[in-house]
């Protein structure tokens, strides 16, 4: 047989096996989504990112241009090149007024509300102190990891001349990664995405990649010596616990550096409401978290978790921390959420308002009056 015939043969081959493991896959109802085909997390999920983000080699993704569409139960129209959702022009800061940007997810660019907390911020502080003193710039993005929100503080934060900068993250962070941390995810360019989304169609390519995201996760698990013997550390996540550690310093000498003060809020969240029920979290919630089904008691301590490591950290530091989360515990989390019938990760009005006043009060500690 000539060598033609045999790369001909070896071909013919090849696309037989792969017929076949195609159709095999699909009839077994096989299919692994990977979220994006170009970046490897839990969130956005593929629809999401045609129809609200885009691609950036610097945030990974940012929100649209001219987008409008609706987010759960909130119709909202990011401007301007920042891609956010405050759709004030940045000039240069006016004299004479401070300005305060929020970083931060989709808790802070706000959801099931036209008036998020920034917002309601803002409306507080002109109605204490007057109009045209402070300005509040939104910066949260759905989705965002504080990985990100540094990176948006890195690339913008001069141009934005901050007085303040209001820092809340933890939910996102914790998401199980598909085979890369935020700060390990790679960026392609347009052709490679391309071509990834169109091999993404494909039966045998997603399971492929569900190998080789397995493999991944599993080489991701470490073993930190000492004690007893030797202990599991946490399995790969957006941003590991000792990671969000080390990017909040960061947050907080990049802040320092522009002339700015750091605030840190720990996160909120309404799940010991089903704990309080006997009930049990979405499936999607506990899996894409702690990969242990509906293992709410581990969803809870894994969140609380990253809220400590914002305490912690702001102890080291010396940034105020305004703690959300433990003054959420005091209350009516149903109110504060509409819980149960809520999603219980993103604020009712009563919540929200309740964000801004406490934010309020701690601007108004930090400065004195």
């Amino acid at each position: 047989m000539s060598r033609s015939r045999k790369v001909l043969y070896g071909i013919i081959m090849a696309l037989l096996v792969f017929a076949g493991l195609e159709g095999g896959l699909r009839l077994a109802g096989f299919r692994y989504l990977r979220v994006t085909t170009d970046m490897e997390f839990n969130y956005p999920r593929p629809g999401f990112i045609k129809a609200f983000f885009e691609i950036d080699p610097e945030l990974l993704y940012r929100i649209r241009p001219t987008v409008k569409q609706r987010y759960v139960d909130l119709t909202w129209q990011p401007r301007f090149d920042l891609k956010i959702r405050d759709a004030r022009t940045f000039t240069a800061k006016p004299a004479g007024t401070v300005r305060i940007i929020t970083l931060g997810d989709s808790s802070t660019y706000g959801v099931n509300t036209p008036r998020p907390w920034p917002r309601r911020l803002q409306e507080i502080l002109e109605r204490k102190i007057g109009p045209g003193r402070f300005q509040v710039i939104n910066l949260g993005v759905p989705g965002y990891t504080i990985f990100q929100g540094r990176r948006v503080l890195q690339t913008r934060g001069r141009r934005l001349e901050p007085d303040v900068v209001v820092i809340g993250f933890g939910w996102n962070d914790h998401l199980l990664a598909l085979g890369h941390s935020d700060a390990d995810q790679k960026v392609g360019g347009a052709t490679v995405v391309s071509l990834r989304n169109l091999l993404a169609r494909s039966r045998a390519y997603q399971g492929l990649s569900w190998v080789v995201a397995g493999l991944r996760g599993a080489a991701a698990t470490r073993v930190e010596p000492g004690g007893e013997g030797d202990r599991p550390v946490e399995p790969l996540r957006r941003v590991g616990t000792t990671a969000y550690g080390e990017e909040l310093e960061k947050l907080v000498r990049l802040t320092r550096e522009l002339g700015a003060e750091p605030l840190f809020f720990t996160y909120p969240i309404a799940f010991q409401v089903l704990a309080d029920e006997g009930l049990d979290p979405p499936d999607w919630v506990a899996l894409t978290h702690t990969g242990r089904g509906n293992s709410l008691g581990n969803l809870i301590r894994l969140h609380g978790r990253y809220n400590d490591v914002v305490r912690a950290t702001g102890r080291k530091l010396g940034v105020p921390v305004i703690d959300l989360d433990a003054l959420f515990a005091t209350l009516d989390r149903h109110e504060l959420f509409d819980a149960p019938g809520g999603d219980l990760i993103h604020p009712a009005d009563t919540g929200y308002d309740l964000m801004a006043a406490s934010i309020y009060e701690a601007l108004a500690a930090v400065s004195g009056r």
